[in-house]
This record gives C-alpha cells, sequence and structure tokens, in this order.
C-alpha cells in the first residue's frame, strides 16, 4: 500500500527515497508524521522529535500541489536553538493539541515562503522545517541527520475506510479529534421523507460504519421538491426511496444499507443493534408503536417533526422540532409529542417545504452531534422547538 501511495505523489516519493522516516495514518482525518528529526531542548541536548502536518490529497489519492496549508505541528519538547532558546519567531501555537487518531502535537509552527506563495509541494515545505530545526541540531552534533543511510519504506496506517475518497473536509479543518467522537458502528433512519432524506445527506458526511434506511414508500415526483438533490425526469419512475437515495449516497459512503418496508411492530427487536436511530415518520401510531419500542431496548434516538398551516393572511405558520430520548432520560416524551389518530375529517394537511426540511434534520443531526461531544452542549436540552414566524427557540427538558 506504501508503495500505491508514495508513487502516486512525487513529492512523498522524493522524501522516502532521501531517507526521511515517514508515516502516514489514515483515520478520522489524513496525518503526515516525519519522524526522527533531530531537535534541540532547553538543555542543549540533541533529542529526536516529529513533524507532523495534514496530509490533504485528491479523490485519486495523490497529494495536493500546491499546499494550501504552510503551516507545520511539532511532536516532542519544542525545539530550541543552540543555545537552548525556544525557537520562537517559527512558534505561532505554544500548546498541546489533539489532531485526532492518537496524535497529540506540542507546538504549532508558522514558516511561510519568502515571497509569500504557497509551497510548491510537500517536499518542498517538509524540507523547509526540516533545516531549521536541524541546523541548530548540528551545531551541538555536527553527525546527526533526520534521514536514514538508504530508503526507508513509508509506514501507512489505514483504519477501515468508511470513504470512497479521502475526507479532506475533516484535513484541511484541523477537526480530526473532534470528527473521530462521531465514530459509530450502526445509526439507523426510519422514514425518508422531506427531513429524513436531508439527515441521512448529513449522516453520509460523517464516519458511521452503517447507515441503515427504512421506508417501504416510492420516490414520487412531489418527493423530488422536498429533498436533497436535483434528479432529472428521467429518474422519476416511481424508484423505491431506499433505492433512489442509495444509488446517490453509496457514491460516497461504503456503508448505506436499504430495508425496503416500513417499521413495523415485528421489525422493533432488530434495533438492539444500533447506536441510535432517528425517527422521521408523520404517522402517529407508527411513531408511538416505534418509540416506545425503542425506550423498551434501551436505544437512544432523536424524533423529529414539522407542523405548518396557512394563517388568515395566507401565509405559512408552524414549527419545527426535535426530540431526545436516552435510556436515563424518557419521561418527557408523552408530554411533548402528540400520538393522538388524526380524524377523517380533520383538515390537516401534510405540508412539507424543503427549507424547513433541511432545518428539521440540520437542528437533529447537530442535537446528535453534542451528544457525541462533537460540539459543545452547554443546556443539555432534550426537547426544542423553533417557531417561523417569531424566530424563536426553545429549549425544554435539560439534564
Amino acid at each position: 500500500m506504501s508503495a500505491t501511495l508514495t508513487s502516486r505523489s512525487p513529492d512523498l516519493e522524493r522524501l522516502e527515497a532521501e531517507g526521511f522516516r515517514l508515516r502516514i495514518i489514515q483515520g478520522s482525518a489524513n496525518h503526515l508524521l516525519i519522524e526522527g528529526i533531530p531537535a534541540v531542548t532547553s538543555q542543549r541536548e540533541v533529542v529526536l522529535g516529529s513533524l507532523y502536518c495534514p496530509l490533504e490529497l485528491d479523490a485519486e489519492g495523490k497529494t495536493r500541489i500546491p499546499c494550501s496549508n504552510h503551516q507545520c505541528w511539532w511532536i516532542g519538547e519544542p525545539p530550541c536553538d543552540a543555545n537552548g532558546r525556544l525557537m520562537q519567531e517559527m512558534i505561532s501555537h505554544n500548546a498541546k493539541e489533539g489532531k485526532g487518531d492518537g496524535i497529540e502535537t506540542t507546538v504549532a509552527f508558522s514558516r511561510k515562503r519568502g515571497d509569500k506563495a504557497d509551497y510548491s509541494d510537500l517536499h518542498e515545505k517538509i524540507w523547509t522545517y526540516v533545516r531549521l530545526i536541524w541546523h541548530e541540531a548540528q551545531l551541538i552534533d555536527p553527525k546527526c541527520d533526520p534521514r536514514g543511510q538508504k530508503p526507508i519504506p513509508v509506514v501507512v496506517e489505514a483504519q477501515k475506510r468508511t470513504f470512497r475518497y479521502p475526507d479532506m473536509a475533516t484535513t484541511r479543518a484541523g477537526i480530526g479529534a473532534a470528527t473521530e467522537k462521531l465514530l459509530s458502528d450502526r445509526v439507523a433512519i426510519i422514514g425518508l421523507g422531506g427531513t429524513g432524506s436531508y439527515i441521512l445527506d448529513l449522516l453520509a458526511k460523517s464516519p458511521i460504519n452503517e447507515i441503515h434506511i427504512f421506508d417501504g414508500d416510492v420516490f414520487d415526483l412531489h418527493n423530488a421538491f422536498r429533498a436533497p438533490g436535483a434528479p432529472s425526469k428521467d429518474e422519476l419512475t416511481k424508484p423505491k426511496k431506499v433505492d433512489h437515495f442509495y444509488a446517490i449516497y453509496d457514491r460516497m459512503h461504503t456503508g448505506i444499507i436499504r430495508h425496503p418496508h416500513h417499521v413495523l411492530a415485528e421489525h422493533i427487536p432488530i434495533f438492539k443493534e444500533f447506536s441510535f436511530v432517528f425517527v422521521a415518520i408523520d404517522d402517529p401510531e407508527a411513531r408511538k408503536t416505534i418509540l416506545e419500542g425503542l425506550i423498551g431496548l434501551g436505544v437512544p434516538f432523536i424524533d423529529v417533526g414539522i407542523d405548518i398551516a396557512f394563517d388568515k393572511d395566507g401565509a405559512l405558520r408552524g414549527i419545527s422540532r426535535f426530540t431526545v430520548a436516552t435510556p436515563e432520560c424518557h419521561s418527557h416524551m408523552p408530554e411533548v409529542i402528540s400520538f393522538g389518530k388524526v380524524p377523517d375529517d380533520d383538515i390537516y394537511r401534510n405540508i412539507q417545504v424543503a427549507d424547513l426540511n433541511m432545518l428539521n434534520a440540520s437542528m437533529a443531526v447537530m442535537k446528535w452531534k453534542k451528544l457525541r461531544g462533537f460540539y459543545a452542549d452547554t443546556m443539555r436540552e432534550h426537547h426544542s422547538l423553533y417557531t417561523i414566524a417569531t424566530h424563536g427557540l426553545t429549549k425544554e427538558d435539560r439534564l
């Protein structure tokens, strides 16, 4: 695997051929470490440390050139000059940082090219930082060298791949440690209507091993106007919703698993194996069966819903809701969710609008990310309502 990776990227191949000890980690983000670099400590001793930088790749797995990020980080005691003074001129942040996948750096470096242009490739960027640190070590130990006597094959550590191409959004943003908290084995989405389809769109960008989608309906003409994407006229042949969305998101995520049926009482036991469930259906009786079943199994979930009606001026008023239930907190569910049967003569209309569906999904997924620790969660609410007309947000049932 290392031969394939470096042969695609001449800059990595050159560093490897020159004898640098390269370690590439492909996990929640993509990381490059250059190990065994001589550096001076505050006690004027020469020790070995590691240089770190995000490894930005394209869809083919080749390094991006030129380098859009000029920064590097250090693992080890912050490097000093030959007199034992901290190399403050190249340090931009003197504090530990978690990069994800077990990597923790001690200081951040910032060293731009003299002409302020981007580094042409990783070979130029890495050598710029290595020279500065190594030079000071040579003044104490002229024989020290960050390179081996012969080319050392790059070490590649790759986790099970969730995506079909590298997640460069996480790598470029430097949020590998946060994204790592979203690692999950199995998550389910019950219902792929307007809100459920947007939930899938957002979860498909998260490192979940398996995303199970449940829906027995077909993707009809009206669905095209309240779901992510823009299907062509030729695609509107009434496929099963799970098949329509699988064809889209399987191109990106390897773990989309289809269940072309509605969830009934007899299906509830299978959800015992899921770490989390999103419920996005508008049938109150089915919702009651599912939610009570999940509570009984001790499976955490978020139930979503929107309610829209016309006011006297013909404008739409309504709310977007999400409600969380966990094994520790679920007694509020009957108080905040209606499970009553809709009368046959009720004037209720299933009004849905794409932007409100998208907002409903986003609120739910953001809350899930808070529960996972990706986002901070000061309020820790388990029930929230967004009111369109007043632009108000209600947060209830806090822990």
